[in-house]
């Protein structure tokens, strides 16, 4: 048989399974070489205390939307590296784990910088542009912090949160519908705007450029 680059036959079939097998150990390689390296980044910025600096200055928003402030050390390591920002979000011992659930869901929604890059090393290769997918990750993790908020508040069963059972007061059973915090009108603000902007383009111009 003839040497055909375009199709497989016999005679190519294991430069064509070589080549695959290359392919695949060096995406492999690349996905672990960027966790490693946001890993070693988010141990300097933690020994730093740059992060506990970031995380302070953003303490008056904890008081005011009344979550654990520990959260912001979560997501600000989840943006940048996700297993990361995951792993410091559920160690977080708070009897509110709801707050921690919908946190997480916006993070694995969102994926942070390192897996953001992780695609752009690949798409690079391509003429492909990266913009419409860091916007569609961007809403993906808006969307699942919203799903995940209407989900834990409006379906009593997959609400986790401690309520203290033991207490010198009688305890009644609130049957009204709960009410939203200021956190989900502006989330629920920004999503309608967003998709208002979005829809607002000509479908004849190009909106996106490549990097």
């Amino acid at each position: 048989m003839n040497y055909n680059n375009n199709n497989c036959t016999i005679s190519n079939l294991g430069e064509i399974l070589g080549n695959s097998i290359y392919n695949a150990i060096s995406t492999i390689l690349i996905i672990g070489g960027f966790i490693v390296l946001f890993s070693v980044l988010i141990s300097i910025l933690q020994n730093s205390h740059m992060i506990d600096l970031i995380c302070l200055s953003l303490t008056p928003l904890s008081k005011i939307f009344k979550f654990n402030p520990s959260l912001l050390k979560a997501f600000i390591s989840g943006i940048i590296e996700l297993t990361n920002g995951i792993q410091i979000a559920s160690s977080i011992h708070d009897k509110i784990i709801s707050n921690q659930i919908i946190l997480c869901a916006f993070l694995l929604g969102f994926g942070g910088i390192s897996i953001l890059l992780q695609v752009f090393s690949i798409v690079s290769k391509s003429d492909l542009s990266i913009k419409p997918y860091i916007l569609g990750k961007f809403l993906q993790g808006i969307f699942a912090g919203i799903y995940t908020y209407i989900a834990l508040h409006y379906i009593p069963f997959l609400n986790l949160d401690l309520i203290p059972v033991f207490s010198g007061e009688n305890i009644t059973v609130n049957l009204s519908t709960p009410k939203l915090s200021p956190v989900f009108y502006i989330v629920l603000l920004f999503f309608v705007s967003t998709f208002i902007f979005l829809l607002s383009y000509k479908k004849n111009k190009r909106t996106y450029f490549r990097f």
